[in-house]
């Protein structure tokens, strides 16, 4: 592990100010396109979009459906 001074954690990518900005207002149009829909995005997704909007994750990365997404809620009956 000599020379990865993080102990196998990932790089931190970083992006430039603009494109955080950018990604910042695309997920900001997402959240009221949702909205007008009669929908809100969970903390899940919030914390996803976060993710994105950081650097941390790539589009192709933010739009993969998630496997918490995919998950159909349990039936109350």
């Amino acid at each position: 592990m000599a020379g990865d001074g993080k102990r196998g954690l990932p790089p931190h990518k970083t992006i430039s100010d603009i494109e955080r900005s950018r990604r910042e207002a695309a997920v900001n149009y997402a959240r009221a396109s949702v909205g007008l829909e009669g929908f809100s995005l969970s903390e899940a997704d919030e914390a996803h979009a976060q993710r994105f909007m950081t650097g941390e994750i790539s589009l192709q990365e933010f739009v993969q459906p998630r496997a918490d997404a995919l998950a159909l809620p349990k039936s109350s009956s």
